[in-house]
């Protein structure tokens, strides 16, 4: 062969690997100008929860990123019922009356979360200022007057209500805490006077039911009976909202599917709330036994290395597993875009997650799609991936 032809030849396999690569590209690649909102558009929102820092104007960086990628937002914690009223007859609506300004100012998808919940709320709710227990009678006038000024505040204004917040347990019983420990055990009368107090108060709102655990099968037919019975008497709720706190490797993908084709076939909305994916050790039933965690005794030297591993940052094999986790949970949430009305996110960066609190105070997680120096993880570009393959 002649030098001449040989870098012909040379140049004609350079030039199909080039090509061969470009077309390998073009299938596989991300369009990284894409947003979360563009890429599932003709899906469902994306929404992420915010705090008075995102709302507040403090953090230009964490509003210019909720702009970009997200068209629906939830208060983490300034509607719930301890921070509007942290005393009797003390009410606090800075925080709030920021959330929707905020969401107002930029044309995007209000919830109001939470309006009845056991948890976050004072126990003046259901005690008389001595200490004895408030009749029934006065627990559904509290309930009534909560529910008349929170809602009815921003009655027009917030799009939808979670107005009870986890109250089916386990094996699909009513928790017999709170409001329900209160009603002597009664949670259906609870979940009942909530809802006709939301329509009465917030009438153009849709009305949301919200738990965690909901792909455990007797949890489901939990909400199943307590929606169904509330459609039998005519009592408007609109969707059922399962909160997504996930780990690495649970839950199995036949649950999550079987929970959203379940809760589709009541004829209500179904919504994937506060969605993050633990990375760190001990959380597979955190929900269930982590308040045992918050224990002292766990923060000791000889647990920190086991329990808080990645204090300087995600290994890479771990960072590829969180983002091969996202895509698999995204794809079944887009395989299931026509039962699914919105996505959220329960955070926007690391740092502003609940889950470096729980179940083990202070730790490091990353369990969201931005970094705590508002870099993308690598997670971000699955999720983008989902629609485009």
């Amino acid at each position: 062969m002649s030098a001449i032809s040989f870098r012909e030849q040379s140049a004609r396999l350079l030039l199909i690997s080039v090509i061969v690569a470009m077309i390998s590209a073009s299938c596989t690649s991300v369009n990284t100008e894409t947003t979360l909102k563009d890429a599932y558009a003709d899906s469902f929102m994306i929404g992420c929860a915010v705090n008075p820092l995102h709302t507040g104007g403090h953090l230009e960086q964490a509003t210019d990123l909720i702009l970009e990628h997200f068209n629906a937002i939830s208060p983490e914690n300034c509607l719930k019922p301890e921070a509007v009223q942290p005393r009797p007859g003390v009410w606090t609506f800075d925080d709030a009356d920021e959330f929707v300004k905020f969401g107002e100012e930029h044309d995007l998808w209000m919830l109001g979360h939470t309006l009845v919940w056991h948890n976050q709320t004072p126990s003046f709710y259901w005690e008389n200022p001595d200490g004895t227990p408030k009749t029934r009678e006065e627990l559904i006038e509290t309930m009534r007057a909560h529910i008349e000024t929170v809602a009815g505040r921003y009655a027009g204004r917030i799009d939808a209500w979670d107005v009870v917040n986890e109250i089916i347990g386990e094996f699909g019983e009513y928790r017999n805490k709170g409001w329900v420990k209160a009603f002597g055990g009664d949670g259906y009368e609870v979940v009942r006077n909530a809802f006709i107090f939301a329509d009465r108060y917030a009438p153009d709102a849709e009305l949301y039911y919200n738990d965690f655990n909901v792909w455990r099968p007797a949890h489901v037919d939990g909400i199943v009976t307590m929606v169904r019975k509330l459609q039998k008497e005519g009592i408007r709720i609109d969707g059922v909202g399962i909160q997504a706190h996930w780990g690495l490797n649970y839950p199995k993908t036949e649950y999550i599917e079987h929970a959203i084709d379940t809760l589709h076939s009541l004829g209500v909305k179904v919504m994937i709330t506060e969605l993050d994916v633990d990375v760190l050790p001990i959380t597979r039933e955190g929900q269930v036994i982590g308040q045992s965690l918050t224990d002292p005794l766990y923060q000791h030297e000889e647990f920190e290395e086991y329990l808080d591993p990645y204090k300087d940052g995600l290994p890479t094999e771990v960072e590829q597993q969180l983002a091969d986790r996202y895509e698999e949970l995204f794809r079944i949430f887009y395989n299931r875009r026509d039962k699914i009305d919105r996505v959220t996110l329960w955070g926007l960066t690391d740092d502003s997650s609940w889950k470096n609190g729980y179940p083990v105070p202070g730790r490091t997680n990353y369990p969201l799609l931005w970094n705590r120096d508002y870099t993308p993880h690598k997670a971000l570009n699955s999720v983008l991936s989902v629609p485009q393959n």
